[in-house]
């Protein structure tokens, strides 16, 4: 249920009650009209409540004008991010359904009444038309030339304006500056980096995750890690993950710590002559196997990384 249908369903309930509350009004005696009142502003009190309950976004202030939005529930799979300009708002985050999308516009509009101009999409996966497609009207999408080219060969049609580059875009938002980056091939075909220079705060969507091992099944495995070399290099003070919690330098070397070692025992085990199943059968990263996700992607990110690992190393 998106935060609108929430809203107009709690408005309905409230009218409801107000209509109950009046039936008979001229009958009742004053205790009995003091009850339903009572029951009546019972409705509109827990109204907000409910209402923040259906959103799949907690937001965390980073900074003036700059909020994390940090995935909650069901109805959002990865962390966002809201920036303030002088004029205008900005929303960057990916793979998002429309739920997703209709709550990180709920929540862009508690920050700052100005308007939504921009979604940065910083990537997408290919085969998932539910997501990345359900943009309110008068929002541009601004995206890397190969996430386009992955909507574009969605079976559903692009209905929203987009504007894609190539090595990078930095928009001027008054004082504030957000640069956007294209990693290229790391998580998917086509990542953007988010940095806000003036704010020390980088956006790595999911090219990161923090205290948890997220979906590498359609990563690029080498281009991956010198993608998080690349991220490192950056002077930031505040990291938001694609999953996690909001971090530091810190949880991005934790991460590639966790992705080196991973790699490290991929290759061990096709040096070896192991096959794909036998690595299945075998594989074991005792540091790690306790972290959320580890056990549900491992098969996915496994037979990703084998597959473009053994290729590698037949070429060598």
């Amino acid at each position: 249920m998106s935060a609108a249908i929430a809203t107009a369903n709690l408005f309905t309930l409230c009218r409801e009650y107000g209509n109950w509350y009046n039936a008979g009004n001229d009958s009742m005696t004053k205790d009995e009209r003091m009850k339903r009142l009572t029951a009546l502003l019972a409705v509109f009190l827990l109204a907000p409540a409910v209402a923040t309950a259906q959103s799949g976004y907690r937001l965390e202030k980073l900074a003036e004008g700059v909020h994390a939005a940090l995935a909650v529930g069901e109805r959002a799979s990865s962390n966002a991010l809201i920036v303030e300009g002088r004029d205008y708002k900005v929303v960057a985050g990916a793979h998002l359904g429309r739920e997703a999308i209709a709550d990180l516009t709920a929540a862009a509009a508690t920050v700052s009444s100005k308007p939504l101009r921009y979604f940065i999409l910083t990537h997408h996966h290919r085969g998932f038309g539910g997501f990345d497609f359900d943009f309110p009207p008068g929002v541009e999408v601004l995206t890397s030339a190969a996430t386009w080219k992955a909507l574009d060969e969605e079976v559903r049609e692009i209905t929203f304006p987009v504007l894609f580059f190539g090595q990078g875009l930095t928009l001027k938002l008054g004082n504030r500056s957000v640069v956007l980056t294209n990693i290229g091939r790391a998580h998917t075909a086509g990542d953007v980096a988010v940095y806000l220079p003036e704010a020390g705060v980088l956006f790595a969507s999911d090219l990161v995750y923090k205290g948890i091992v997220g979906y590498m099944g359609e990563g690029f495995m080498q281009d991956w890690i010198v993608a998080l070399e690349f991220l490192d290099s950056i002077d930031f003070d505040v990291l938001v993950p694609g999953y996690g919690a909001v971090g530091k330098r810190a949880d991005l070397i934790a991460f590639k710590d966790f992705f080196r070692a991973f790699l490290t025992e991929v290759i061990r085990h096709i040096e070896k002559g192991d096959s794909l199943e036998q690595t299945r059968q075998s594989f074991s990263l005792p540091a790690y196997e306790d972290l959320p996700g580890y056990q549900r992607f491992l098969g996915a990110n496994l037979e990703r990384a084998y597959r473009q690992l053994e290729e590698t190393l037949a070429r060598q």
